[in-house]
């Protein structure tokens, strides 16, 4: 019944073009399997990872290459389930037909597409995408028909595709360009400040720096293009913490404890300055899951984006009621949020960049924020707050009614909105200090606090800051070069420093330094010496779920992917190598700009080194 479709000649090719929305029986694909399908990187055939998703299928099963693959085998479903008998033996309906909601391990045919199918003829099992969770990016489900041999049942696969992609290895991302006011870029960043997270020990050690009543709060969050989690403080610009860089997703995310650590309570796609789509939870998924971190399996909030073409109104699409909330045009049905449209006319009341305002706060309105009623002329401009006071609570500050005084630092032309500080007119002598800091500068200052997280340098100029120990601050990796095991071992209270500044942080009302950008990077100078295919000795100094880590300098440290430990699949890493160990390997990859080396101990080597079965 469901057999492989083997003709090639009718192969859809989405070579080459840019993927939009893509429907199979009226349900819209997942962008992640229109992008994949797009570069080439799907259908993602590796049997292996297969029956370590679905244990529990005995024959081997092939994913379907195309959309003309996906909507032929559909019509299997719609045959299985006009026969009564047939359908009941595996478990499919017509869930229009119910009168109750059919739930797993029933699967509604009407609410599925078929991504895979049995490789061996009169197999009949499937593996399917289930609309019922949602239509932007609906769970996985597949048959089982060996757990119960009298009666097939459907199984959870993963709870979104996204997941489902990133357990496949599929790597094509969309990357996602900044579509926010350029002032925020420009005037205020020149480099992002976001917390680089890879472990728990990370976050452990980021929340630690937060205000206790900040800790449960959403923060802000990227994920950048190296598929690693980037942290800010809340209501932080998601393109200050990705240093203006695109981005795979960003957004919200809150975190709650669990045992001794912290896992993800809620996250959601919320960053008007990027727009990712839903879909972008793929990447998101394989950061946390390589930062060791419990997550929900796809966005809690999740948020559609389209900017209007007529008046150029970035909109927040609500029950799938694609309109502008402007103008009531119709919004495009592919995401479109880098796209200026025809932008709505500046605001005419004389409002530049720089000026004090006043105005009373009105209410917080989401995505946005606390939007405030300006005074005077310009009473009918649109104005929220994007940066708060540097001490006391944020909900303190913008109650409802309550007047403010603030600077405004951004005018969005194309919404005919503004955005204010009231940072800025908290500590103006402080404020015009940071603003006149530019990237590259740098500055003098002794060191006077050292904490796990950073250390916070009183500074030989500006004023001093109202709440922390120094203007300065300098995170742990901006702290030098090598590895070190405690913030001591590099400075100390009272030290001489002098730091480049990389960037003015809005939301702390500090100076972020880099004490090690004016020290030589042995990075570059390993590279200077070092070519691929060179054979080199190190010792492990790390071992993570999908590799090792391998210092083969002084400073320099490699990874060997899991898949390059040994001539056959392990497991885990520990079955292979141990802590500390003195291991040959052979340089792969090497990326100057990312600071990345790829290492190998199956290539260039002698096989009889290494392990020649699966180690126990």
């Amino acid at each position: 019944m469901f057999e492989r479709f083997r003709d090639r000649h009718d192969r859809g090719n989405l070579c080459g073009m840019r993927p939009s929305r893509v429907y199979v029986r009226g349900l819209p694909l997942p962008g992640p399997l229109i992008e994949s399908m797009a570069s080439g990187a799907w259908p993602a055939q590796d049997d292996t990872r297969l029956r370590a998703i679905m244990p529990w299928f005995a024959g081997p099963l092939d994913i379907l290459a195309d959309v003309h693959q996906m909507r032929r085998e559909s019509e299997a479903l719609n045959r299985m389930t006009d026969d009564g008998v047939t359908a009941e033996l595996f478990r499919q309906a017509r869930g229009s037909h119910a009168t109750d909601l059919v739930e797993l391990p029933w699967l509604d045919a009407e609410l599925a597409v078929p991504i895979g199918v049995n490789r061996k003829s009169g197999a009949d099992v499937v593996l399917a995408l289930d609309y019922r969770t949602g239509s932007n990016d609906p769970r996985v489900v597949a048959s089982d028909r060996w757990t119960d041999p009298d009666q097939c049942a459907w199984r959870a696969v993963a709870p979104a595709f996204s997941a489902f992609a990133g357990a496949l290895g599929v790597e094509a991302r969309r990357r996602y360009q900044y579509v926010g006011p350029e002032e925020i870029r420009v005037q205020i960043w020149s480099q992002g400040s976001g917390r680089p997270v890879t472990s728990p020990a990370d976050l452990a050690d980021w929340l630690a720096r937060q205000d206790g009543s900040e800790r449960g709060e959403p923060m802000t969050f990227v994920i950048d293009e190296s598929t690693t989690l980037r942290l800010a403080p809340r209501r932080s610009e998601h393109v200050v913490c990705a240093g203006g860089a695109p981005v795979l997703s960003a957004g919200e995310i809150t975190f709650e404890p669990s045992g001794d650590g912290w896992r993800v309570s809620e996250i959601s796609n919320q960053s008007a300055g990027y727009c990712p789509e839903p879909d972008s939870y793929a990447a998101v998924q394989v950061a946390l899951d390589n930062a060791g971190l419990d997550h929900p399996g796809s966005f809690t909030v999740p948020i559609v984006f389209r900017r209007c073409v007529h008046c150029g109104q970035l909109n927040i699409v609500k029950d799938d009621h694609y309109a502008c909330a402007m103008c009531d045009e119709p919004l495009p049905a592919a995401w479109n949020a880098d796209a200026p449209g025809a932008p709505a006319p500046r605001p005419r009341n004389g409002t530049t960049i720089g000026d004090i305002v006043s105005g009373t706060v009105l209410a917080d309105e989401r995505p946005f924020g606390p939007r405030i009623r300006l005074d005077g002329d310009a009473s009918s401009t649109p104005a929220y707050v994007r940066d708060f006071p540097w001490k006391g609570r944020r909900s303190e500050a913008v109650r409802d009614d309550q007047p403010v005084t603030a600077e405004v630092v951004s005018i969005d032309d194309a919404a005919g909105r503004v955005w204010l500080s009231l940072a800025a007119t908290e500590h103006p002598e402080l404020w015009q200090f940071l603003k006149s800091l530019h990237t590259g500068d740098v500055l003098d200052g002794t060191v006077a606090d050292v904490q796990n997280f950073g250390v916070f340098i009183s500074l030989d100029e500006g004023p001093a800051h109202p709440s922390f120990p120094g203007v300065g601050f300098v995170t742990v990796p901006e702290l030098a070069w090598e590895y070190f095991e405690e913030v001591t071992d590099v400075v100390h209270v009272g030290q001489r420093v002098r730091g480049e500044v990389l960037a003015f942080d809005t939301t702390n009302g500090e100076a972020r330094l880099s004490l090690r950008a004016l020290r030589p990077d042995p990075f570059q100078i390993f590279a200077d010496n070092t070519a691929l295919e060179q054979c080199l000795t190190g010792t492990v100094t790390k071992i993570v779920p999908f590799g090792v880590f391998v210092e083969v300098a002084a400073g320099v440290h490699g990874l060997v992917h899991k898949d390059e430990l040994a001539d056959v699949p392990v497991d885990s890493p520990e079955q292979v190598v141990r802590l500390g160990e003195q291991v040959q390997v052979t340089v792969i990859g090497l990326e100057r700009d990312r600071r990345r080396l790829h290492l190998s101990r199956t290539r260039g080597h002698d096989p009889s080194t290494l392990a020649t079965e699966r180690p126990t």
